[in-house]
Protein backbone atom coordinates (compact mmCIF):
# COMPACT_ATOMS: atom_id res chain seq x y z
CA UNK A 1 0.00 0.00 0.00
CA UNK A 2 1.22 3.48 -0.74
CA UNK A 3 -0.13 6.97 -1.16
CA UNK A 4 -0.95 8.03 -4.71
CA UNK A 5 1.55 10.91 -4.70
CA UNK A 6 4.42 8.44 -4.32
CA UNK A 7 3.79 6.82 -7.73
CA UNK A 8 2.37 9.94 -9.37
CA UNK A 9 4.55 12.82 -8.08
CA UNK A 10 3.83 14.92 -11.18
CA UNK A 11 0.06 14.92 -10.60
CA UNK A 12 -0.83 17.78 -8.22
CA UNK A 13 -4.40 16.47 -7.91
CA UNK A 14 -3.31 13.43 -5.87
CA UNK A 15 -0.97 15.21 -3.43
CA UNK A 16 -3.52 15.73 -0.66
CA UNK A 17 -5.70 12.63 -1.14
CA UNK A 18 -5.73 10.65 2.09
CA UNK A 19 -8.57 8.18 1.48
CA UNK A 20 -7.33 6.50 -1.71
CA UNK A 21 -4.22 4.39 -2.10
CA UNK A 22 -2.32 2.14 -4.46
CA UNK A 23 -2.31 -1.56 -3.71
CA UNK A 24 0.81 -2.64 -5.55
CA UNK A 25 1.55 -0.85 -8.81
CA UNK A 26 -1.74 -1.76 -10.50
CA UNK A 27 -4.73 -1.02 -8.25
CA UNK A 28 -6.23 2.21 -6.94
CA UNK A 29 -8.47 1.51 -3.97
CA UNK A 30 -11.04 4.15 -2.98
CA UNK A 31 -13.02 2.86 -0.01
CA UNK A 32 -16.46 4.26 0.74
CA UNK A 33 -16.07 5.58 4.28
CA UNK A 34 -19.26 7.59 4.79
CA UNK A 35 -22.06 5.66 6.44
CA UNK A 36 -24.91 4.94 4.04
CA UNK A 37 -23.06 6.26 0.98
CA UNK A 38 -23.32 4.23 -2.21
CA UNK A 39 -20.98 6.37 -4.30
CA UNK A 40 -17.94 8.56 -3.92
CA UNK A 41 -15.63 10.73 -5.97
CA UNK A 42 -12.45 9.04 -7.15
CA UNK A 43 -9.38 10.81 -8.49
CA UNK A 44 -7.76 8.76 -11.25
CA UNK A 45 -4.08 9.75 -11.47
CA UNK A 46 -2.76 11.22 -14.71
CA UNK A 47 -0.21 9.39 -16.82
CA UNK A 48 -2.29 6.24 -17.26
CA UNK A 49 -5.72 5.05 -18.26
CA UNK A 50 -7.76 3.20 -15.63
CA UNK A 51 -10.38 0.43 -15.69
CA UNK A 52 -13.18 -0.07 -13.20
CA UNK A 53 -12.37 -3.58 -11.92
CA UNK A 54 -16.05 -4.54 -11.55
CA UNK A 55 -17.43 -3.18 -14.85
CA UNK A 56 -14.29 -3.06 -17.07
CA UNK A 57 -15.21 0.50 -18.08
CA UNK A 58 -12.12 2.43 -19.20
CA UNK A 59 -11.34 5.98 -18.04
CA UNK A 60 -8.65 8.49 -18.95
CA UNK A 61 -6.34 9.36 -16.08
CA UNK A 62 -6.11 12.90 -14.73
CA UNK A 63 -9.79 13.25 -13.91
CA UNK A 64 -12.15 12.88 -10.97
CA UNK A 65 -15.17 10.64 -11.45
CA UNK A 66 -18.10 9.57 -9.32
CA UNK A 67 -17.96 5.85 -8.66
CA UNK A 68 -21.32 4.33 -7.85
CA UNK A 69 -20.81 1.29 -5.63
CA UNK A 70 -23.14 -0.85 -3.53
CA UNK A 71 -22.28 -1.48 0.11
CA UNK A 72 -20.56 -4.80 -0.62
CA UNK A 73 -18.25 -3.46 -3.36
CA UNK A 74 -15.12 -1.36 -2.87
CA UNK A 75 -14.35 1.08 -5.70
CA UNK A 76 -11.31 -0.48 -7.37
CA UNK A 77 -9.51 0.74 -10.50
CA UNK A 78 -6.83 -1.07 -12.50
CA UNK A 79 -4.02 0.74 -14.31
CA UNK A 80 -3.88 0.11 -18.08
CA UNK A 81 -1.04 -2.28 -18.89
CA UNK A 82 -1.60 -4.36 -15.75
CA UNK A 83 -1.69 -8.14 -15.65
CA UNK A 84 -3.78 -9.55 -12.78
CA UNK A 85 -3.61 -13.33 -12.11
CA UNK A 86 -6.67 -14.66 -10.26
CA UNK A 87 -6.67 -17.94 -8.35
CA UNK A 88 -9.42 -20.51 -8.07
CA UNK A 89 -11.22 -20.38 -4.72
CA UNK A 90 -9.79 -22.61 -2.00
CA UNK A 91 -11.18 -23.38 1.45
CA UNK A 92 -7.94 -24.01 3.36
CA UNK A 93 -4.22 -23.49 2.99
CA UNK A 94 -3.90 -27.26 2.64
CA UNK A 95 -5.41 -27.01 -0.85
CA UNK A 96 -3.20 -26.25 -3.85
CA UNK A 97 -3.87 -22.86 -5.45
CA UNK A 98 -4.51 -23.04 -9.20
CA UNK A 99 -4.90 -20.18 -11.66
CA UNK A 100 -8.46 -19.53 -12.71
CA UNK A 101 -7.85 -16.57 -14.99
CA UNK A 102 -5.25 -14.01 -15.99
CA UNK A 103 -6.81 -10.61 -16.70
CA UNK A 104 -4.90 -8.26 -19.00
CA UNK A 105 -5.83 -4.57 -19.06
CA UNK A 106 -4.67 -3.11 -22.42
CA UNK A 107 -3.50 0.43 -22.97
CA UNK A 108 0.21 0.04 -22.19
CA UNK A 109 2.84 -2.69 -22.13
CA UNK A 110 2.77 -4.76 -18.95
CA UNK A 111 4.77 -7.35 -17.05
CA UNK A 112 4.06 -9.60 -14.09
CA UNK A 113 6.28 -12.20 -12.43
CA UNK A 114 4.29 -15.14 -11.09
CA UNK A 115 5.96 -17.09 -8.26
CA UNK A 116 4.83 -20.56 -7.21
CA UNK A 117 6.10 -23.00 -4.58
CA UNK A 118 4.47 -25.76 -2.53
CA UNK A 119 3.30 -23.21 0.07
CA UNK A 120 4.03 -25.54 2.98
CA UNK A 121 7.74 -26.30 3.31
CA UNK A 122 11.12 -24.63 3.05
CA UNK A 123 11.87 -26.48 -0.19
CA UNK A 124 11.97 -23.12 -1.98
CA UNK A 125 15.26 -22.44 -0.17
CA UNK A 126 16.77 -25.29 -2.19
CA UNK A 127 15.37 -24.02 -5.50
CA UNK A 128 12.05 -25.91 -5.51
CA UNK A 129 9.89 -23.12 -6.93
CA UNK A 130 8.67 -21.91 -10.32
CA UNK A 131 8.88 -18.45 -11.85
CA UNK A 132 6.72 -17.47 -14.81
CA UNK A 133 7.20 -14.13 -16.54
CA UNK A 134 3.98 -12.79 -18.07
CA UNK A 135 4.14 -10.03 -20.68
CA UNK A 136 1.58 -7.93 -22.54
CA UNK A 137 2.79 -6.23 -25.75
CA UNK A 138 0.21 -3.52 -26.26
CA UNK A 139 1.25 -2.51 -29.80
CA UNK A 140 0.97 -6.12 -31.01
CA UNK A 141 -2.00 -6.96 -28.73
CA UNK A 142 -0.11 -10.09 -27.72
CA UNK A 143 0.20 -11.93 -24.41
CA UNK A 144 3.24 -14.16 -23.84
CA UNK A 145 4.69 -16.16 -20.98
CA UNK A 146 8.10 -17.65 -20.22
CA UNK A 147 8.45 -20.32 -17.57
CA UNK A 148 6.04 -22.89 -16.21
CA UNK A 149 2.56 -22.33 -14.82
CA UNK A 150 0.60 -25.15 -13.20
CA UNK A 151 -2.95 -24.90 -14.53
CA UNK A 152 -6.00 -27.00 -15.00
CA UNK A 153 -7.78 -25.07 -17.76
CA UNK A 154 -6.69 -24.51 -21.40
CA UNK A 155 -4.79 -21.34 -22.40
CA UNK A 156 -7.66 -20.09 -24.54
CA UNK A 157 -9.84 -19.89 -21.43
CA UNK A 158 -7.10 -18.73 -19.04
CA UNK A 159 -6.24 -15.28 -20.45
CA UNK A 160 -8.90 -12.58 -20.67
CA UNK A 161 -7.99 -9.32 -22.39
CA UNK A 162 -10.40 -6.79 -20.89
CA UNK A 163 -12.49 -4.87 -23.41
CA UNK A 164 -12.14 -7.43 -26.20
Amino acid sequence: MCALFMDFPGDPNVAAIGDQYLSGPALVVASVTDQGATSRTVCLPSGADWYNYWTNERYKGGQTITASEPIDTVPLFVRAGSIIPLGKPILTTEQKQYLEKIKVYPGADGDFTLYNDDGKTYAYEKGDFHITDLHWDNAASKFTQKGSVARTIPDSQLVEVVGR
